[in-house]
């Protein structure tokens, strides 16, 4: 096992707020500080398994049976270690930049309740626009391509496709504008709430009907139950009596049957009813052409609060302001300036699992011989930041409580599940972007508890009548996206999940057995 020197700085901050550079302390300086908090950093470190031997145990597969892993390559480098083969010094912070734990209140951070103080752990933090996480994740994701590799050497990429994107939306909003031009916007929403109301009335019709049908086919399998079995129809035809039915059972599950399809052609003419109201025309267009188009237009422009409004809002505004993210990211690359450099990590794990042959027959299966089978699996992470991400912790009487944002970015991710395999054959994710917000001070605290039994729960409580106007419009979403995604060679483009919010977790920690 190879590694270099740590150096792990630890000085103590004199102020509340954060100071620009860290500074030796003497004793005399030392009985001064605060406790107003500490700041770290990890310089010129590395770490590399090498030839040593790692293995991990005490697993076991749905039969009991044991199950090894042996680590093998695993390393923690600098960026640019060609998966570990180089021997790039890592760098975690810097005395500019470093770690920082502190106590912060709630007029420092809005999202705590007032008079709240946390104990903060937040990672380095960068201003400029290469370096925060926020603006070059987003950069990135429009790129799509990594930057620097052959082929992607302009930072205009990303502007030229949101731009493209951005157009096709604005587009979109000039044709709904003109469209509803003569009537006008607020016009157009008093009309559908008209329609809808009537939509509900009917709507409420359906499922009274519906309901009926139920009762009624639950009479009819009771009454079928005892009529005779002889030549017994099946359930919903009527007993043949020719004339008369003699029978009292035969009767009484006739008039079930009669009533039964009396309550379903009641049903059809309610559903019937109810979609006629989707036709309903108003400004030559239908109401669900118009429902449609309205919920468009809000959703590119935010609600409409006029007759002819512009876009204060919604998916345009937002891109515009991703626009300018994008801006500032590509005028830094063309004026030269460089992303302070990643960590690459890595390791290989070959799992021996126990593996039964079988033959024959699903259904008259012989099982054979039981062997142990080598699986391998490897994971590669090149140019990971965490810049920008912090945890806040605190406690009152339900416990701890916390809320987190991480801000997490590599260049690459590779799984393998083959030993000498190359990327052809791996999934390979670029430009990957992690903003995970989870817990809100005010609104969504998370906590952290012990259960009797020794497990770990955590819980955020759900969203409810009293916050939830409050709860969509603060509580900070979740984003996670890729530039590029391939598989076995297979070109999957950029993928995103945008907008993710947690309304409601109660999740616990669960000791398997041995």
């Amino acid at each position: 096992m190879r590694s270099s020197g740590l150096l792990l700085g630890l000085p103590l901050l004199l102020s509340s707020a954060w100071a620009a550079a860290m500074q030796p302390l003497d004793d005399i300086e030392l009985d001064a500080v605060n406790g107003a908090g500490v700041g770290f950093f990890l310089d010129g470190f590395l770490y590399d398994q090498d030839s040593a031997m790692a293995r991990i145990e005490g697993f076991k597969d749905s039969s009991g049976n044991p199950v090894t892993i042996q680590l093998e390559d695993s390393y923690i480098k600098g960026q640019g270690s060609q998966r570990g083969t180089l021997d790039p010094l890592a760098n975690i912070g810097t005395p500019l930049h470093p770690f920082r734990l502190g106590v912060r209140n709630a007029s420092e951070i809005p999202s705590l309740p007032a008079g709240t103080e946390v104990l903060q752990l937040a990672t380095p933090t960068w201003t400029d626009p290469l370096n925060d996480t926020h603006h070059y994740g987003l950069w990135a994701y429009y790129q799509g391509c990594l930057y620097g590799e052959a082929g992607c050497t302009n930072p205009d990429l990303a502007v030229g496709r949101l731009n493209s994107n951005l157009s096709a939306l604005t587009s979109r909003q000039t044709a709904l504008l003109q469209r509803y031009a003569s009537v006008g916007f607020l016009t157009l929403k008093q009309g559908i709430d008209t329609d809808m109301a009537q939509l509900q009335t009917r709507q409420q019709a359906v499922d009274a009907a519906t309901a009926q049908v139920q009762q009624a086919r639950s009479v009819m399998e009771a009454r079928y139950a005892a009529a005779p079995n002889n030549n017994k129809p099946p359930l919903g035809q009527k007993y043949d009596c020719f004339i008369i039915c003699t029978n009292s059972n035969i009767r009484a599950y006739n008039d079930a049957v009669d009533d039964w399809t009396a309550k379903n052609e009641a049903l059809m003419n309610a559903q019937i009813a109810l979609s006629q109201v989707w036709q309903t025309q108003r400004h030559g267009y239908s109401l669900s052409q118009r429902s449609q188009d309205y919920t468009e237009f809000a959703s590119l422009c935010g609600e409409p609060t006029s007759q002819q409004p512009t876009c204060s809002g919604g998916r345009i505004a937002k891109m515009e302001g991703d626009r300018a993210s994008l801006v500032l990211v590509s005028t830094s690359l063309k004026d030269g300036k460089t992303r302070v450099p990643g960590i690459d990590l890595g390791f290989g794990a070959e799992f021996s699992v126990p593996s039964t042959a079988w033959s024959g027959s699903a259904s008259n299966a012989t099982r054979g011989a039981t062997t142990t089978r080598a699986d391998f699996f490897s994971l590669n992470i090149e140019g990971f930041t965490l810049h920008g991400s912090y945890v806040n912790l605190w406690g009152n009487a339900a416990g701890m409580l916390g809320e987190l944002s991480m801000q997490l970015y590599a260049d690459k991710l590779i799984l393998g599940a083959c030993r000498t395999c190359t990327d052809a054959n791996r999934f390979v994710a670029k430009n990957v972007y992690l903003d995970l917000n989870l817990g809100h001070g005010t609104l969504q605290p998370l906590s952290f508890s012990m259960l009797s039994d020794g497990e770990l729960r955590f819980r955020l409580p759900g969203v409810t009548w009293a916050n939830y106007q409050q709860f969509y419009a603060q509580v900070p979403k979740s984003n996670i996206s890729i530039g590029n995604l391939s598989l076995s060679n297979v070109n999957l483009g950029a993928q995103a999940i945008r907008g993710l919010r947690v309304d409601y977790l109660d999740m616990r920690t669960v000791n398997l057995p041995r």
